[in-house]
């Protein structure tokens, strides 16, 4: 793996701790997609198949209640979504949308979980990666609803 392409994606929260060639092969189970301005990548609803990792771009969270879409959150480059669908089979809960021309990194979900049953080290790293990533957003929610 070549050092740029680790040294781009060594700051993804999801591959803490990972080793260059780690994250190489994880990267190596991914495949890039180009998305346009207004491209919906994940529909709310819908059961999770894979999770991405936004090379460079931006996509807005967006959650529907009745008629009124509200934008959750914004997310740019090395941010990560769909990657709970990895531990859980709970459809998506909010849609995410390109608000710009984006490159992804799409990895599947069941390709994922095949690596996990085989007993893959790096697969579990990463899932370790995940949990602490949850665990942030989790406290991060939880402060702004008392605030």
């Amino acid at each position: 793996m070549d050092a740029p392409r680790y040294e781009k994606y060594s700051t993804v929260p999801l591959f803490e701790g990972l080793k260059p060639e780690e994250i190489g092969a994880l990267l190596d189970y991914s495949e890039e997609v180009n998305v346009e301005a207004g491209d919906v990548v994940i529909h709310e609803g819908e059961p999770p198949k894979d999770f991405y990792i936004v090379a460079e771009g931006t996509l807005d969270v967006i959650k529907t209640e009745g008629e009124n879409p509200t934008v959750l959150a914004r997310l740019s480059d090395l941010s990560s979504f769909g990657e709970i669908g990895v531990v859980s089979d709970q459809a998506h809960t909010a849609s995410i949308v390109a608000v710009s021309r984006s490159r992804l990194r799409r990895f599947s979900i069941d390709r994922f979980r095949e690596l996990l049953d085989h007993g893959d080290r790096t697969a579990f790293r990463m899932v370790l990666g995940l949990t602490k990533l949850l665990a942030l957003r989790l406290t991060s929610s939880d402060k702004r609803r008392v605030s």
